[in-house]
């Protein structure tokens, strides 16, 4: 006896087709805006937290916030005040005094000392900034790496 007697290809055929379509449907669902290739906000897109690439969002949001208490007007640690009317001089295009890089490179935020602080990379020295406050979301990093980008003007 035939043991493909009584069998209908055309609907086996039509049943695995569906099944191969809802996969492909859960599977492009589960890549959806939470993936870690989720494209990173434009210049004019704060982040969630309310950054925005400019020198005076992130005066106030990241430095007033997390950093002065380590680099402001009574503690200047590695000599660095972040306080407002200093953090654009302090920063922009000047020499790091722990790495052989500026703290701040217009137009490069890889190749800027403080985008490997935030980002606490290897190689720094000392530990990831800010120190005892929490750590910046990639969004907020991602939302200074623009400013730097975008040539770290003191807006």
């Amino acid at each position: 006896m035939d043991p493909r007697a009584g069998v209908d290809y055309a609907n086996v055929m039509t049943m695995l087709s569906r099944y191969a379509l809802l996969l492909l449907v859960v599977g492009a669902a589960a890549c959806g805006s939470d993936s870690p290739t989720a494209p990173t906000p434009t210049p004019t897109t704060p982040t969630p937290g309310g950054l925005q690439p400019t020198l005076s969002s992130i005066q106030s949001v990241v430095f007033d916030a997390s950093c002065i208490s380590h680099h402001g007007d009574h503690a200047t640690e590695a000599g660095l005040d972040l306080t407002a009317g200093q953090s654009y001089s302090n920063l922009v295009n000047v020499p790091s005094t722990q790495f052989a890089l500026d703290l701040v490179e217009p137009n490069d935020a890889e190749n800027s000392y403080l985008i490997h602080k935030l980002d606490g990379r290897a190689g720094i020295v000392g530990v990831r900034m800010p120190v005892g406050a929490s750590f910046l979301s990639d969004a907020d990093i991602d939302v200074i790496k623009q400013w730097i980008s975008a040539g770290a003007q003191n807006n």
